[in-house]
Order: structure tokens, then sequence, then C-alpha cells
């Protein structure tokens, strides 16, 4: 199945990153740096000295910063020449009209490590605004449904009742029940734009993607000791039945010129992006509370997929027969809406505490694919297997109305003012998404397996069948400000 045009969703998230920057391009308080001692309290202050008089306590380090005299103020914003003093550490230059809480934050702290903080001195009037984040993640995501998918029974077995579920000495080698979804790897990356030094408002923009869950089975019978089979409910009659063979092979009066194969497999990926805008609507020096609002994108690949077997050789000639017949359900479901929800952050000292809350609303778009064939030598004999048949085969396009919600909790430490470690717990809940294993229908008209034509009921038959879905897990990340 084709995926989406990825680099169309990132170019969209960057134009509107850009357009959002150029629409911000307002005066910086040039009062840098500002003399605010530590145990003041109350609000933000304005910068009190007009930035052509201003002159730090403590100089300027010539090592870090060029002469302090410059003609044009604005160019004190530019490479090389936002004013520094001579002390980072110094808390009589601490200006929070100029820093993030974070960062001012960390300066009020009793372990300040200045060696790390000489990067400062090399902002500039862009890049100091500019943050990135990267995470690994650790989530699970929930199961699905699967059908009885391959069936054994022992050797001996009547052909009508081997493989059949209900029949005795009957097993379910795959699928059968609930498939919880397995704990994996993924990734998260986040890029952000502050419209003002202070962070009150700004930008962002993220993707993550988790690592494939995948099951598979390959199971084989040499000389008949069991019988393989691919379990089906019969339209005409509505009983059990299972092929044991790909149609229209029979079994061989000599089990042991028989040799059987069937692999199958269940995968799943998953992978989201989010394009943000934050207005601070509370705040003061070491907290933020962000209005959020923007899109949201998720992506669900989910596959089923069955290959059978079979060579038969004859009794009379080393003429050996081989025949295969495939199955696969590939289902996709694209979520697109505008997102909107609230964050919260508090600062104290090194540490932070952040806590987050999303709902996204808009369609949860579906695209089906089924495809089967039969081969016989190598030679296609029919375009179905055995549940994906031409009744129910070809690309199902549909939507409908979906909603995401996203709660999420993260506290991290200051490893110095412009980089900190995190650990967080997100959940992720998805309202309306297409499992490739609901779409299998089990009803099967027998009838068309080659070299029959459909009679009777057209079944299988594809109908769009829906769920929900979440995914929650770990982050461990690293978030750099520049």
């Amino acid at each position: 199945m084709d995926r989406p045009p990825r680099r169309l969703v990132w170019a969209g998230a960057g134009l509107l990153a850009a357009a959002a920057v150029a629409a911000a391009q307002a005066a910086d308080p040039l009062g840098y740096p500002v003399s605010v001692d530590e145990d003041a309290a109350g609000a933000r202050p304005a910068a009190r000295t007009p930035v052509e008089e201003l002159r730090p306590r403590a100089g300027v380090d010539a090592k870090r910063a060029p002469p302090f005299e410059v003609t044009d103020p604005e160019a004190r914003l530019t490479w090389f020449h936002e004013p520094v003093g001579a002390s980072p550490c110094d808390r009589n230059l601490l200006d929070p009209a100029w820093m993030g809480p974070g960062e001012y934050a960390y300066h009020l702290s009793d372990h300040c490590w200045c060696s790390r903080d000489h990067t400062r001195a090399f902002r500039s009037e862009f890049l100091g605004r500019v943050w990135i984040s990267g995470e690994l993640l650790l989530w699970a995501t929930s199961g699905q449904s699967l059908p009885a998918l391959v069936t054994s029974s022992p050797a001996g077995t009547p052909p009508a009742q081997a493989g059949v579920i209900g029949q005795p000495g009957t097993s379910t080698l795959f699928g059968g029940g609930w498939v919880p979804g397995a704990m994996r790897p993924g990734g998260r990356v986040t890029a952000g734009y502050w419209f003002d030094p202070t962070q009150h408002d700004g930008v962002e923009a993220s993707f993550f993607e988790l690592a494939e869950d995948q099951r598979r089975g390959t199971f084989g019978n040499q000389g008949g000791a069991v019988l393989l089979g691919r379990p089906y409910v019969d339209a005409l009659t509505g009983a059990e039945a299972a092929a044991l063979l790909p149609p229209p092979q029979a079994l061989p009066a000599d089990p042991g010129l028989l040799a059987q194969s069937i692999t199958a497999a269940q995968s799943t990926t998953l992978l989201g992006v989010d394009v943000l805008l934050r207005r601070s609507i509370a705040c003061d020096l070491l907290h933020r509370r962000w209005l959020v609002g923007g899109y949201r994108y998720l992506e669900l690949d989910d596959s089923v997929s069955v290959g059978q077997t079979a060579s038969i050789a004859s009794a009379t000639s080393p003429a050996v027969t081989t025949a295969t017949a495939n199955d696969l359900f590939d289902s996709t479901t694209q979520f697109h809406g505008g997102e909107f929800g609230l964050i919260e952050r508090w600062w104290h000292k090194r540490v932070s505490l952040q806590v987050l809350g999303k709902v996204a609303l808009g369609a949860s778009v579906f695209d089906t694919d089924i495809s089967g064939s039969t081969t016989t030598n190598g030679a296609v004999t029919s375009a179905g297997g055995v549940l994906a048949q031409p009744t129910n085969a070809g690309s199902h396009q549909s939507a409908l109305f979906g909603a995401v919600g996203e709660a999420g909790i993260t506290l991290d430490y200051a490893l110095w003012s412009q980089c900190r470690a995190s650990v967080g717990y997100t959940f992720l809940w998805w309202s309306t998404v297409g499992r490739a294993g609901a779409q299998i229908d089990r009803q099967v008209n027998p009838t068309q397996f080659p070299p029959g034509t459909l009679s009777g009921p057209a079944r299988p038959a594809f109908t769009q069948r829906t769920s929900d879905f979440w995914a929650q897990g770990l982050n461990l990340g690293l978030e750099y400000q520049f």
C-alpha cells in the first residue's frame, strides 16, 4: 500500500513555523543584564536601564564577548554581540526579562556549574529562541482480535475433519483469540521557537514513530506427520471447514508424498506529527500555563498475511506439483484534525514538572487493501487465496469522524542552564481505527475455489469495521535551549 507523502506533511509544518516566526519579529527587551536580586518576588520586572546606557556591573569577559561599546543596540543581539557578564553565576547579573524561566531557575540553584554556561555568549537573535529535544519512547499499544488462521490435526485424521475447528484433535497454531500489543521502542523529535526571550509564546513541531510490532509463525509438515489447514466457515452450509492444500489440489493417497508449509504474520506500526502554537495565559517568574492549538496527524499501519505452500510428489514419476495460496489484509488509518489543549509547567531551581492535556477532532481515513492468489507450479491459476477472494479483494477507502486525546506528565532536571534530561509518561487514545484482523470475513463460498466459478452468496465480503486504539509508555529525553 502506498504510504502518505510524509515530505508534504513536514513541508507544511515548516511553512507554518516560518510564517509564525516572520510574524513575530517584535522588539526584544534590550535590557540585558538588568540586575535582579535572587530574592526578588512578584511579577517579572521590566528592563529599567536604557540599552544605550547599559553597563554590566561585573564588566565584560573579553574572552567570551567583544568590546561592549556597540553603536547599534540591535547589533548586540546578533552573533557574538550579546553582552555577557564576566561571571555567568553572578546572581546580581541575572535578567529574567531576557531569559526563560528554566534558565533563570537554574541560576538560582545552589549548584550552578558555570563552566557549562559559556555557550550563552554565542547566541544570536534567532538561535537564542530555538530549542530542540529528542526522546526515546518505550510504548505499548492496544492489541486486536485475530481469527484462527492456521490449524493442525494429527496424522490419520479423515480429510473432511482435518484442520476443522471443533473437530477432535484440531489445534489452532496462529490466531484464534486476542493478540496483545507488545512494548517496543520508538523515538520522538521536537523543535520549537519562542517569539519572545521570556518564553511566553511560541511554535513547535514534533514527529514520533514506534518500531514495528510483528508476530510471525512458520509451520511445516513433511511426510504427513501432521496435517496443516487453513480454517474458514462454509458460506453454503454455515459449518466449519478447512483448506488443507491450495485449491484445487487434493491429498495424495500416500501421506509420505506430501510436504506442507504455512507462514502467517501480523504487524503494526504507528507514527504521528504535531504542529502547535503556544500562547501563555498565566505566568509568573517560575510558572507557565500555555493554551495550545494546531494540527495533528496520526497513521496506523496494520497487516495480516498468510502464505500456504504444498509440494505433492508423484508415486509413478519424479514430477512434483507445487501449489501456493496467499492472503494479504493491509489496513491503514490516518487521522487529520485540529488540536487544542493546555500545557502547564513549574520550575524550582534545577527541576521542573510539566503536565499536558490535548484533544484533537477531525477525520479518520481508512484505506484497506485485500489481495489473494493461488499458483500451481509458478503459474497463477486464481485471483483468490482462501480468505481473500474476488468478492472482497481490492482497495477500499472510507472516512469517519475521529477524535484523539493525549495526556502526559514529565519531570526533568537541568544538567546545565541550557540542557535538561527528562523522564515522562504519555497516554494517547484514538477513537476510530480500522485493524487488519477485523477486516477478515471467515465466511467463504468454496464454489469460487479454482477451477470453479462463484455460485451462491458472494462471500467473503468486505465491511469496514472499526475500534478504538491506545498507545502508552515511558519517555526518556534530552532538551537543549540554544
